[in-house]
């Protein structure tokens, strides 16, 4: 009993140790691959470091509301399915600025949408990608904590889209859940 009751008592230290150091840090095993933002309105603030190096901006206006009930994630390869996209930015009877040219044989465009939330608070980003392995990983961190950013009753429909070098490679999308903390300590303020 005694064995048992000091196993329990180190894995537990361990376990311990181990969340305290929060969430290790994913390294890129091949090519990182640089993120653009679509074109679209200048903002200026914080910005938000990416996963392999650099920064990037919050996401953007147009970008960054996707009026779904359910999340989801796109690779947008065309012009069309981009047509497409861009229409979910709005409500219906809301109207939005002409779609930004994106060359489609050099870029494609990946979209992170969350989906309906009860309030505000929530995000997600688009923070790092890259080819590995014959595929393309990309990289997306959201705060599903009201608490960390600011709470308004109203209904709201995070959202990211970015661009990449076109690949027709498989993309497989990777997950992280961000606490508070965490997420105010990744934004870096431009000077």
């Amino acid at each position: 009993m005694k064995l048992a009751l000091i196993f329990f008592s180190v894995l537990t230290s361990l376990s311990m140790l181990f969340a305290l150091q929060g969430t290790p840090p994913v390294e890129c095993r091949g090519k990182p691959l640089p993120i653009t933002l679509i074109p679209g309105p200048k903002m200026t603030g914080p910005s938000l470091r990416l996963r392999f190096g650099g920064t990037r901006p919050f996401p953007s206006p147009w970008v960054n509301i996707y009026h779904s009930e359910k999340g989801f994630r796109r690779v947008i390869k065309s012009r069309n399915e981009f047509s497409d996209f861009w229409k979910g930015l709005t409500m219906p009877g809301q109207s939005l600025p002409p779609l930004p040219e994106i060359d489609f044989s050099k870029e494609m465009i990946i979209a992170a949408v969350m989906g309906q939330r009860p309030t505000s608070g929530y995000l997600t980003v688009i923070d790092g990608a890259c080819e590995v392995d014959g595929q393309v990983e990309v990289f997306i961190s959201s705060v599903e904590d009201p608490s960390c950013i600011g709470v308004s009753d109203t209904l709201t429909y995070p959202a990211d889209a970015v661009r990449i070098p076109r690949s027709d490679l498989p993309v497989v999308f990777r997950e992280t859940q961000i606490p508070c903390k965490q997420w105010a300590k990744q934004i870096h303020y431009q000077d």
